[in-house]
């Protein structure tokens, strides 16, 4: 019988599945979420779609999945996004498979694991990796290990507060750094500008869009440049608190902003140093996460490996 390993990535509207076995990546798949009744035919619908993506000839041994959520010893402790409040997800999986091995990983910390292993941080033990994307989400990389923390809760580095009493945070709290760096706060920073100046831009009058303004700010237009310049500062400021704190190898920038490339890196790797403690300042790497979507599935993959292994 062939050995078959799953990663499964779950979002808010789309649940990513990735088939694999021991030699890589077999096939991949998408299935929508649906959050209705509290979350609960989130998990037995994915059982039933791995189930019926099983050859005769397959054996399902080991099942890892990503949740946007702090994540402790298997239990979910909460996952707004999907209406998740405390799941015991090991417990609920094994009612659909009880004799294979089941792993649960923030959906950070999952795509963390796929650059680590299969992507821009391959071969480092210690490594943060930030997800710019509608919010920011941070994974944590030490000795080789994910570190978690106490409550399953480390990484929130879109909750380090950047400005005192800023803006508002969906998470309560006010100046949080996703609120000034996260394509959500890209645009509200480029709106900010054009209220507050009166000079031609090609970002006037446009649906605004995190991608526009790099765009924009690659070719000249001096109101994106000014965005790009206060983001790139705020996100510099604010991974620098990091490696001042744990001081890691690299730095690896993920999620649909990271799509602004080496543009985007280079200004971070200018403005760190003004930041950052001086025995970090040069010996700090950083690099584009390249594997895009298919991180957490691969992140999810190398769970299962890890502890077969």
């Amino acid at each position: 019988m062939k050995k078959i390993i799953f990663g499964v990535d779950l979002g808010g509207t789309q649940i990513k599945l990735g088939k694999f076995d021991f030699d890589g990546l077999i096939d991949k798949y998408a299935i929508d979420t649906n959050i209705s009744d509290e979350g609960s035919h989130i998990i037995p619908d994915i059982a039933s779609f791995i189930k019926g993506n099983l050859k005769k000839d397959e054996e399902l041994v080991g099942l890892s999945i990503g949740v946007p959520g702090p994540v402790a010893c298997g239990v979910v402790l909460g996952a707004q996004n999907i209406n998740w409040l405390k799941v015991d997800v090991e417990k609920e999986f094994h009612k659909f498979f009880p004799n294979i091995i089941v792993g649960v990983l923030n959906d950070a910390n999952a795509a963390l694991l796929g650059e680590c292993y299969f992507g821009s941080g391959k071969g480092y033990k210690d490594l943060v990796m930030l997800t710019l994307g509608t919010g920011l989400g941070g994974g944590i990389l030490i000795g080789g290990e994910v570190y978690e923390g106490a409550t399953g809760s480390s990484g929130e580095v879109g909750h380090i507060c950047l400005e005192r009493n800023g803006r508002s945070c969906t998470c309560g709290l006010k100046g949080c750094l996703e609120q000034y760096v996260s394509a959500t706060g890209i645009v509200r920073t480029a709106k900010e500008v054009l209220l507050n100046s009166k000079e031609e831009s090609i970002l006037r009058d446009k649906d605004l869009t995190s991608k526009l303004i790099f765009d924009s700010a690659k070719v000249g237009d001096k109101l994106a440049i000014e965005v790009t310049e206060r983001v790139t500062d705020d996100l510099a400021c604010g991974i620098a608190s990091i490696c001042n704190t744990i001081n890691p190898e690299i730095v690896i920038l993920g999620g649909g902003v990271s799509a602004a490339g080496s543009f985007l890196l280079k200004k971070v790797e200018e403005k760190f140093v003004n930041y950052a403690f001086y025995s970090l300042r040069f010996s700090t790497k950083f690099a584009l996460a390249v594997l895009g979507n298919d991180a957490g599935i691969y992140g999810n993959y190398q769970n299962i490996l890890g502890k077969i292994k």
